[in-house]
């Protein structure tokens, strides 16, 4: 790899993860209800990347782009999974239940009024991350462009902990700015539960019929 096409992977990395998607209404969603909260769903976030990282280094793009059966099977159980967590949200924004500054509110996937452990938060940024359609393609797809046999375990490692780091800092940043707007947040607490849940859910349905299709 040359240095130019590792400053190319990185402005495609970044452009991918402060845009909309998934993980960022995750964090934004839980960050509201505490900060703790959000930075736990960010670094779960970051470990269902490094994950994907991993993974893609180790052959799964090419493996996916190989054989789209499998990603037609990926795109299925995130599909399902989005779904699953859409519901929880929307259940939570039409509850009706409000939240205190400060405190913690109804769990994104779980019954209204569950608080938001360091554990639950970050298995939650974990389980959006691996079943986001937006790493889905950018690891089946876009990151497979980058990686080039042979290029040797040095760029490897940079590859790792530069994606890695630059996803910490931002997600960091997001769920910090998050919650100092959390008074002003929290009021429309119930609206960004909805809007969550409808994009989840979009998203998910999305996903499902094309896995299905892809399946056919």
């Amino acid at each position: 790899m040359t240095p130019s096409l590792f400053l190319s992977l990185l402005t495609v990395w970044v452009a991918a993860i402060v845009s909309p998607g998934p993980d960022v209404a995750q964090v934004i969603r839980l960050g509201v209800r505490s900060r703790t909260a959000g930075v736990w769903t960010g670094l779960g976030i970051m470990t269902g990347t490094a994950v994907w990282i991993a993974a893609s280094m180790l052959g799964l793009s090419a493996l996916l782009n190989s054989r789209p059966g499998i990603l037609a099977v990926l795109q299925v159980l995130g599909g399902a999974y989005l779904l699953w967590m859409g519901a929880g949200a929307l259940r939570s924004g039409l509850s009706g239940q409000r939240e205190q500054p400060g405190g913690e509110g109804p769990a994104g996937e779980g019954d209204a009024g569950e608080v938001y452990s360091p554990a639950r938060a970050w298995r939650i940024g974990t389980a959006t991350n691996l079943s986001n359609p937006k790493a889905v393609l950018f690891f089946g797809a876009v990151f497979a462009q980058f990686i080039r046999p042979g290029m040797g375990w040095e760029w490897s490692l940079l590859i790792m902990v530069v994606l890695m780091a630059t996803g910490v800092v931002w997600f960091m940043v997001l769920a910090f700015a998050v919650r100092s707007l959390s008074e002003r947040l929290l009021r429309n607490a119930r609206a960004i539960d909805v809007l969550t849940g409808l994009v989840f859910v979009g998203l998910a349905l999305y996903m499902l019929v094309e896995g299905v299709t892809g399946l056919g």
